[in-house]
């Protein structure tokens, strides 16, 4: 058990560290490159959608869509007959980062994905999903 907690600490850890690269070499953290990757390839998806795509809490995802618009990375589209309801677009800004670029983590994930198969990938996903769900389960309870 302490050892798998070793291998978790050590990629959150890579993470934080390339995360921050990111940062000051595309101008974009992790969860922002993300995020404008989500809703370049879904366009017009609402920030709950999102929130649930990656997995955070929606007040998570607030600072984190704050800091694009204020960018001019994404924009907030009011709903055509509902107002309170909001869709996401990437603006032409957004669109330059928008693409594949070496050095980030969605690059490491693919080289990684690249080299192990299906099966493990699948047994992979089934393990991180349910520590995922055990985790949140945890913070949320009272």
């Amino acid at each position: 058990m302490l050892q798998f907690m070793s291998l978790l600490w050590a990629v959150e850890q890579g993470l934080q560290r390339t995360s921050k690269r990111m940062a000051r070499e595309l101008g974009l953290t992790g969860p922002q490159r993300v995020a404008i990757r989500l809703v370049g390839r879904f366009p017009g998806i609402s920030p709950k959608q999102l929130a649930g795509l990656l997995r955070l809490h929606p007040s998570t995802l607030t600072g984190v869509l704050r800091r694009l618009e204020r960018r001019s990375l994404i924009e907030r589209r009011a709903h055509a007959r509902d107002g309170r309801r909001v869709h996401l677009f990437v603006r032409p800004r957004g669109r330059q980062l928008n693409r594949r670029s070496a050095g980030t983590v969605e690059d490491a994930v693919k080289t990684l994905l690249a080299r192990v198969g299906d099966q493990r990938l699948h047994i992979a996903r089934q393990v991180l999903t349910q520590l995922a769900d055990i985790l949140t389960a945890h913070v949320d309870e009272p």
